[in-house]
């Protein structure tokens, strides 16, 4: 039997400071089929770890973006994802847990790791071009709801800035 996988995922956005347009965090790597994909900062929720910290912590490692400028606005989703070999055994049992994530530092400062089969390769985009380069279909859903979410969770925000 295969063990069940616990998973954390970081859409990490910041807001463009000439055109006011949100941008998504995308890091270019090799996935298991060798192909190039683009994904968003992930990784294994370590024992006695939260999901979130699991998320901000991942973020941190991969990109080296500083846990500060950091800021987990809520939750966009949880899946649970089955792989199976060719010959259709159990191979991959994960659940996956995503949260939207705000960056409010300099966006320059991503650096890649060189771990997990990175390209040192990322791009700030725009949600458009963020569904024409992601090619896993779930994960573009991931994206198109994060990005629902961010108007919601701005408006809450602004909502709030003006009551103080």
């Amino acid at each position: 039997m295969v063990p069940k996988v616990q998973s954390a995922w970081g859409v990490v956005y910041h807001i463009d400071q000439k055109s006011g347009e949100y941008r998504y965090l995308l890091v270019k790597r090799f996935a298991l089929s060798k192909k190039v994909e683009r994904i968003a900062p992930k990784g294994k929720i370590h024992p006695a770890e939260t999901p979130e910290q699991a998320a901000l912590r991942e973020i941190q490692e991969e990109t080296w973006l500083l846990v500060k400028h950091l800021q987990i606005k809520q939750l966009i989703d949880t899946v649970s994802l089955q792989l199976y070999t060719d010959s259709g055994e159990l191979w991959i049992d994960k659940d996956i847990t995503y949260y939207l994530v705000k960056y409010d530092g300099d966006p320059d400062a991503v650096k890649i790791a060189d771990t997990e089969w990175f390209l040192g390769m990322y791009k700030w985009a725009k949600i458009q071009e963020v569904l024409s380069l992601v090619i896993y279909k779930d994960l573009r859903e991931v994206f198109r709801k994060a990005h629902a979410k961010i108007w919601t969770v701005s408006q809450r925000d602004t909502f709030i800035d003006k009551l103080f």
